[in-house]
């Protein structure tokens, strides 16, 4: 028998094709729709989350440039303050800002495989990067003490960390600088993200980073970023989101920027300061009844699950999600 679910249970996403796709035009700089199926959008159009070659990218440094140690090298995007940061400094987490589940069983409702663990054989600080490692144990790893799905041990392990209870925001731009372990053909199973969720409520959830891996016989997509909302896991209203693939490299080639502006009545994503989605009152009726109050960020890498499938022989392990940065800025 299934665990019952956590009392804050991960997001669960429908098969490929239930969200709204959008692919980058290269001659033109701009994002067409392509399709939005499954999720309810009725009278979606360009013009419910527009997105045009004048659009401008905000200001970052080249992906090459690391952050130096302390406050940032780079400047705060134009009209924004940073108010926190993490830059991954020294050689420990900052226990100040950040939890890490241990011996943890979370993300069994959406049939995830690994046990998270707080040892720095999956989560680590060194050389200015925060480094969250998957890892495929040569022995089964017993989960704590109420582990049903696997009483005899997990063979994967890997890390979780959140803000809970230590930091949170109403509104900002959330931004992060990571690079995926999801290489092409050998990343099946493998499920990185970067999240906010409500500090108080049951209700919303926003994806700034999620992306699977691919097998051997996949089609392409390690240059592509999921970005979702949702209103709750019933689900009361169905999720919203978008797939982005990248105008340039692979999530898993190098460091790249993804961020989110959230404001009263409206949430805008960006990858590499590209405007990539938009949800609005317009769009989502229920946006301010789910986005309203403190929310808390949390990074994870995920090992299987109903949405990824599960890791299979080309898998590479040990796989590392590395983060440069977390930053938040506020008006």
């Amino acid at each position: 028998m299934a665990l019952p679910a956590p009392e804050d249970e991960p997001r669960r996403h429908p098969p490929p094709g239930h969200v709204a796709r959008w692919k980058p035009s290269r001659a033109a700089g701009a994002l067409a729709i392509v399709a939005a199926t499954g999720l309810g959008l009725t009278g979606l159009s360009t013009a419910d989350a527009r997105v045009t070659d004048t659009a401008q990218p905000a200001q970052s440094a080249p992906l090459t440039d690391r952050a130096s140690p302390g406050r940032p090298s780079t400047p705060a995007p134009t009209g924004w303050t940073l108010v926190w940061n993490d830059e991954f400094t020294g050689n420990a987490l900052n226990r100040a800002s950040w939890n890490v589940e241990n011996d943890s069983t979370f993300g069994d409702g959406n049939q995830e495989l690994a046990c998270l663990l707080d040892r720095p054989e999956n989560v680590s600080v060194a050389d200015g990067l925060l480094t969250i490692t998957a890892r495929d144990e040569p022995s089964p790893i017993v989960c704590g003490g109420r582990d049903a799905r696997f009483p005899d041990g997990r063979r994967y392990t890997s890390g979780m960390l959140t803000t809970k209870n230590k930091v949170d925001f109403e509104y900002g731009r959330f931004e992060i600088r990571a690079r995926t372990p999801l290489a092409q053909g050998t990343s099946k199973g493998l499920w990185p993200a970067f999240w906010l969720r409500p500090s108080a409520s049951k209700v919303g959830e926003v994806d700034i980073l999620e992306a699977i891996g691919t097998g051997a016989s996949d089609p392409f997509r390690a240059n592509r970023v999921v970005q979702t909302i949702h209103y709750d896991y019933e689900p009361t209203f169905l999720q919203e989101g978008t797939d982005y693939d990248m105008l340039a490299g692979t999530t898993a080639g190098g460091f790249h920027d993804y961020a989110l502006e959230w404001a009263p009545g409206s949430l805008i994503w960006f990858v590499d300061g590209v405007r990539t989605f938009e949800r609005n009152t317009a769009t989502t009726p229920w946006l301010d009844t789910a986005f309203v109050g403190r929310f808390f960020m949390r990074l994870n890498l995920a090992v299987g699950g109903s949405w990824p499938g599960s890791p299979d022989a080309d898998t590479s392990f040990p796989a590392s999600f590395q983060v440069d940065f977390v930053r938040v800025y506020q008006r």
